[in-house]
């Protein structure tokens, strides 16, 4: 049987998976100092390429949970995700005003920062639930407009339907 939680049901076994939208040293590197995660290319042998829907199909397969700044897979891929039962980190660059283009430009040093200061919290996150868990992980401006890593915790249903198409 896996480790307790608090509550007293089994704490699942989490890894994470950084897709090819982001730097696969940070994985390497992570992975180093005891991040249970891995990445397109360790998994796929330097391989790029590698479609959505088969790759959601695999991380599914082998509970790992995504982490991806594809904007594209936020708007096509809702189903695939559901079906394959996978939580999902979406990496944004500052947070949003209203108004002002959607960009999602960060740097990797950035990247770094957010992975290390906030994984380990979602990692205990994702290993308490019962479910799939999804989440956006950003950088907002501090007070003397230093960058501070968040995660906020999502559902898929507020995810998704900021991307749907307007009826008229």
């Amino acid at each position: 049987m896996g480790k307790q939680n608090p509550k007293g049901s089994p704490k699942k076994k989490v890894t994470f998976f950084l897709d090819e939208s982001l730097p696969y040293q940070f994985a390497y590197w992570l992975k180093r100092i005891g991040y249970p995660i891995t990445s397109w290319d360790e998994e796929f042998e330097h391989q790029q390429g590698v479609k959505d829907t088969p790759l959601i199909q695999l991380l599914g397969a082998k509970g790992y949970t995504w982490i991806t700044k594809d904007d594209e897979a936020k708007k096509e891929h809702e189903n695939d995700i559901r079906a394959a039962g996978i939580s999902v980190v979406w990496v944004r660059g500052l947070e949003r005003e209203k108004g002002k283009p959607k960009k999602n430009k960060i740097s990797n040093k950035e990247v770094h920062r957010m992975l290390t200061d906030r994984l380990y919290i979602i990692e205990q996150e994702i290993a308490r639930s019962k479910s799939a868990q999804y989440y956006l992980l950003y950088v907002k401006t501090g007070f003397y407009n230093d960058l501070i890593p968040v995660h906020r915790k999502i559902t898929l249903e507020y995810f998704f339907k900021k991307h749907l198409p307007k009826l008229s």
